[in-house]
């Protein structure tokens, strides 16, 4: 009879392998009184359509599927209305609670543990925690002013035998870049001839200021011969507080998708789903859109401003939330962090989004988030940045 031996360890190898989020910590920092966050990801509240959404409540409340279970893949009506926004078929189209169980559901369908999945050097840190719980290991691959360069893709690739690259190609996180439609093309043929699936985050990609930005690898990856997984989100254009977001997927990889859907968590929120579809449907978002794109281009200018006179190199963006800013030379990070939140200014240090804890670089940056605050507030907190720096030198 062979003797019992009872395990040794509470938690599984996952569990202990997860990365502390450090944009999570920066929330009780955030709720200080007084303190100005310029730290999160959030849209700004006055950014959602109230008085629509409620109607969209109203709406969704009197319908019966709002109250019962619905398929995996997400209501019919929400999906063909989905797909009507990026001219896709309905079964394309499979709703997830948020872009964020869409990165994981990729992942999770695409990779095996101990797979290697190709990142930006510098991505929303988020990413790295879903990486870490399918037991996947991250491989940075270096960036400039442009996105993600093709020479270091190509080699990573090489390097690393990698089963996907995820990206954000469109007013990335957190740098702001838009990949121009050559590197997309280029980059979309490369991942094609060497077997690499691409997973899009896309959620910024209707926040574009005074032009539409280029197509989506998405739209682009018939045309290239490349696997695309592309992810949008309602969070950043309707409301955060649905977590309603959406992938696109290829025929041959939606019903697995679907499927490691259902494992998770049967069906996205059947309510919230019947809310988007009802506002999608009332005819208000594309007036609507409009509003906050005038609104956050008017923040972005103010917050340009604020930070190239404290001192920041601080390049501007064409559409997104969120402005990539080098700090001043001869400032310690962590000296100018700690000022900056005694004055009751936050923002996101660089260190945060490092896809490689080596990169010493990255320190040396900051994300400043322009879509939260209006031009006041924003004027203040970059008012009291300066001063940190001057009191940081």
């Amino acid at each position: 009879m062979t003797n019992f031996v009872p395990h040794t360890t509470l938690l599984s190898r996952a569990a202990t392998a997860l990365p502390e989020n450090p944009l999570r910590a920066l929330y009780p920092l955030a709720a200080r009184d007084g303190m100005i966050s310029l730290g999160g990801g959030h849209p700004s509240s006055d950014a959602c359509d109230h008085v629509g959404l409620r109607e969209a409540l109203q709406a969704a409340a009197a319908d019966p599927m709002a109250w019962r279970y619905g398929p995996t893949a997400g209501d019919p009506r929400l999906r063909r209305a989905l797909a009507d926004l990026s001219g896709d078929q309905p079964d394309r189209v499979i709703i997830t609670s948020g872009a964020q169980q869409g990165i994981d559901l990729a992942v999770r369908t695409l990779c095996d543990p101990g797979d290697t999945v190709l990142v930006p050097e510098a991505l929303y840190p988020a990413t790295l925690s879903v990486l870490a719980a399918c037991g996947v290991t991250a491989y940075p691959v270096s960036e400039d002013a442009g996105g993600l360069c093709l020479d270091a893709l190509k080699q990573a690739i090489r390097d690393s035998k990698a089963r996907a690259l995820y990206l954000t190609p469109t007013f990335g996180n957190p740098t702001g870049s838009v990949l121009s439609t050559k590197r997309r093309g280029a980059l979309l043929a490369i991942c094609a001839g060497m077997g690499v699936s691409i997973i899009e985050d896309d959620p910024y990609r209707d926040l574009w200021f005074d032009a539409p930005p280029p197509s989506s690898l998405w739209e682009m990856a018939v045309d290239h011969g490349a696997r695309v997984i592309a992810l949008r989100s309602c969070s950043k254009s309707i409301a955060p507080g649905l977590r309603i977001g959406w992938m696109l997927a290829p025929q041959e990889l939606a019903p697995h998708l679907t499927a490691m859907k259902q494992a998770s968590d049967l069906q996205s929120s059947g309510t919230a789903q019947m809310v988007a579809l009802a506002y999608l449907s009332s005819g208000r978002f594309e007036d609507w859109l409009i509003k906050v794109r005038a609104c956050y281009l008017k923040r972005h200018n103010a917050l340009l401003e604020g930070l190239i006179a404290a001192g920041f190199d601080a390049p501007s963006v064409t559409g997104g939330m969120f402005l990539w800013a080098r700090l001043p030379e001869h400032i310690d990070p962590k000296r100018l962090f700690e000022t900056a939140v005694a004055q009751g200014a936050l923002y996101a240090p660089g260190a945060a989004f490092a896809a490689s804890k080596s990169d010493s670089e990255i320190a040396r940056y900051a994300r400043f988030c322009f879509a939260s605050n209006d031009l006041e507030p924003m004027k203040q907190a970059t008012n009291r940045l300066a001063y940190a720096v001057r009191l940081s030198a």
